[in-house]
C-alpha cells in the first residue's frame, strides 16, 4: 500500500514556467492529490517531508540517455537518481539494445516487449522511455558492413521498428557518425521515416555532422522528419570545432524556420564544452569509414605507422583529449611514453579501440546561446553508474552532473522557473510522457526537493566529486526513492513507460 505523503513549507515550482510559490502538496496512492496553501493539509500522513527553504519540482526527465543495458546491471541507477532524474529516455544516437535480441547475465530478451518485462522483474529506480535505434536494427538485419540497404533489408528494418512501436517505443533515432548508421543514405532514412507518418512518433538524431557539414546535416534531419511525423529532436545540439563556431546563428535560425513551417522541432544539450564518444571519432577520413579498422591496425605495423601519420590531420584537438578510463590526457600519455600525441593516440586505438574519450570541441559562448533557446531541454548523454566502492565514477562529468549544472546555467540565463520547465515539462511534452513533467492534481508523484542555492556538481574528468550537492529528496511514483539523510538507501520504484 502506497503511503500518504505531505510535502510542506516548500516553494513549489510546478514545471509550467510559473514562478515558485510557497505551497504544500499532498500525495495519495502514488498521485498528486492536491496542492494548497501552507497548512492546508492536516499532519496525519504516513510521511511528512518538511521542504522549508527548498524548491519542490517535478522529477527531472533525462531526454538523452544511454542506460538501457547498464541500468539492468546497476538497477539503483544512482548516477541519475542522485541528480533528481526520475525518468530517462533511452535508445539515443541510433543505439537501442532493448529493441533487438539481447542478454545480460541471466536476463534475456528478444525485443522491447520482453525487455520491458525484464526491467519490471529487475526493479529499476528510475522510469524508462525507449526510442528505437536505427544502428541497432540495421546491424541486426545487415551487420556493420558498408553496404546499401535494398528493399528486403529496409522491409526487415521496418518490421523491427513496427514491433518496437507496438511495444511502446516513443519514436526512433539515428546516429549517423557511428557504425553502421554512417553507411545509410538519406533515401534509406526516408523509407524508415515514412513509417511514422500520421503518428506522433518522434525522430531523434545524432546528425551526420556537427562540424564542417553541420547545416547540411541539419537540413537532412529536417527532411527525414518531415517525411514522417514531422517531429524532430536534435541530439546534443552543438557546433563542433573552432572553424564552425560561427555557424551557430544560422543553425538556430534554420531550426526556427522549420518550426515556423509547422514542424515540431526541439533539441537537447548537456552543459559542457567537452564532448565524449569513442576514441575512433579522432580518425580522419577515410579511416573513419572502415568498420574493420581495429583488426587491420593490430595486423600491420606498417598500417600503424600510416595511422600515426594520418592523425596529424585528425578533426579533433588531440593534446587535451582525455582518456576517461585512464583519467589522463593524450598529451600526458604521450609525455610518459616519450612519443608524439598522434602516436600516443594510435597506441590507444591499438590497446582499446572501443574506449571512450572526452574531446575539447565546443564553444562556451555557443553553449550559452543554445541553452538560451526555449525549445532546448536537458539531456545527459550519460550511462547508469552505481557510484559505490564496486564501481567508482571515472567518465565524463555529464553522467553525474548534467542536471545541477544545467539548472545553474539556465537559471542564470533565463530564470529558475524556466530552468525547471526545460528539465521537466518540456521533455515530457517532446516525448509525450503521460502524467509527468508537471506538479498538478492527478499527475504521478515523481517529485524532487532540493536547495536551489546549493544545487550543483563539482564532478571532474578524473573521477573526482561524483555526488551532486543540494538534492534532498527524490520521489518516484509517490514513493521516497532517495533521502539525503539516508544516502546509501535507494528505493527502486521505476517503471517502463510505453508511449502509444
Amino acid at each position: 500500500m502506497q503511503a500518504k505523503i505531505i510535502i510542506k513549507n516548500g516553494f513549489i515550482c510546478d514545471g509550467s514556467g510559473t514562478a515558485p510559490q510557497k505551497k504544500d502538496l499532498l500525495i495519495e496512492k502514488g498521485l498528486i492529490s492536491a496542492i494548497g496553501e501552507p497548512g492546508a493539509f492536516q499532519d496525519n500522513a504516513d510521511c511528512i517531508i518538511d521542504a522549508a527553504g527548498n524548491l519542490v519540482t517535478p522529477g527531472f526527465i533525462d531526454a538523452h540517455s544511454h542506460g538501457d543495458v547498464r541500468k539492468l546491471r546497476y538497477p539503483e541507477n544512482r548516477s541519475k537518481l542522485f541528480q533528481g532524474v526520475t525518468t530517462e529516455v533511452d535508445g539515443n544516437c541510433g543505439f537501442s539494445y532493448s529493441c533487438v535480441p539481447g542478454e545480460l547475465e541471466d536476463m534475456h530478451w528478444s525485443g522491447l516487449a520482453e525487455y520491458a518485462s525484464v526491467m519490471k522483474q529487475r526493479s529499476v529506480s528510475t522510469n524508462t522511455v525507449v526510442l528505437c535505434g536505427h544502428n541497432s536494427i540495421r546491424e541486426q538485419v545487415m551487420g556493420k558492413q558498408n553496404v546499401k540497404a535494398g528493399k528486403d533489408e529496409i522491409a526487415a528494418m521496418r518490421r523491427l521498428m513496427e514491433q518496437a512501436f507496438e511495444a511502446g517505443a516513443a519514436g526512433w533515432t539515428s546516429g549517423l557518425t557511428y557504425f553502421p548508421g554512417k553507411f545509410s543514405d538519406t533515401a534509406e532514412l526516408l523509407e524508415l521515416s515514412v513509417l511514422t507518418k500520421g503518428t506522433n512518433k518522434i525522430h531523434g538524431t545524432h546528425m551526420r555532422s556537427e562540424g564542417e557539414k553541420l547545416l547540411e546535416a541539419l537540413h537532412e534531419a529536417i527532411e527525414v522528419a518531415r517525411a514522417g511525423s514531422g517531429r524532430l529532436e536534435v541530439s546534443h545540439l552543438k557546433t563542433l570545432f573552432p572553424g564552425n563556431f560561427h555557424k551557430v546563428d544560422q543553425l538556430l535560425q534554420d531550426i526556427r524556420d522549420a518550426q515556423q513551417s509547422g514542424m515540431d522541432v526541439h533539441a537537447d544539450r548537456y552543459p559542457y564544452i567537452y564532448t565524449s564518444t569513442r576514441i575512433g571519432q579522432a580518425l580522419p577520413s577515410p579511416y573513419n569509414m572502415d568498420p574493420d579498422f581495429a583488426t587491420k591496425l593490430r595486423a600491420s605495423v606498417d598500417f600503424q605507422e600510416e595511422i600515426a601519420k594520418a592523425l596529424e590531420h585528425s578533426p579533433r584537438d588531440l593534446a587535451p583529449t582525455i582518456l576517461t578510463a585512464k583519467k589522463k590526457t593524450l598529451a600526458e600519455i604521450a609525455q610518459e611514453k616519450g612519443v608524439s600525441v598522434e602516436r600516443a593516440c594510435m597506441m590507444e586505438f591499438l590497446e582499446s579501440p572501443e574506449q571512450n574519450a572526452a574531446f575539447l570541441s565546443c564553444s562556451p559562448e555557443n553553449l550559452e546561446k543554445i541553452l538560451s533557446q526555449p525549445w532546448v531541454c536537458a539531456g545527459s548523454d550519460g550511462v547508469s553508474m552505481q557510484l559505490d566502492a564496486g564501481e567508482q565514477f571515472g567518465g565524463h562529468p555529464r553522467a553525474v552532473g548534467t542536471f545541477p549544472t544545467f539548472f545553474r546555467m539556465v537559471s542564470k540565463l533565463c530564470g529558475v522557473a524556466e530552468a525547471v520547465r526545460r528539465m521537466t515539462a518540456l521533455p515530457a511534452q517532446i516525448f509525450r510522457i503521460p502524467q509527468r513533467g508537471l506538479l498538478k492534481p492527478g499527475y504521478i508523484a515523481d517529485i524532487v526537493v532540493f536547495d536551489s542555492d546549493k544545487f550543483e556538481s563539482k564532478a571532474g574528468f578524473r573521477g573526482e566529486d561524483p555526488m551532486p550537492i543540494g538534492m534532498k529528496y527524490v520521489l518516484v511514483g509517490g514513493n521516497v526513492a532517495w533521502d539525503a539523510t539516508q544516502p546509501n538507501k535507494v528505493g527502486r520504484y521505476g517503471n517502463f513507460i510505453p508511449i502509444n
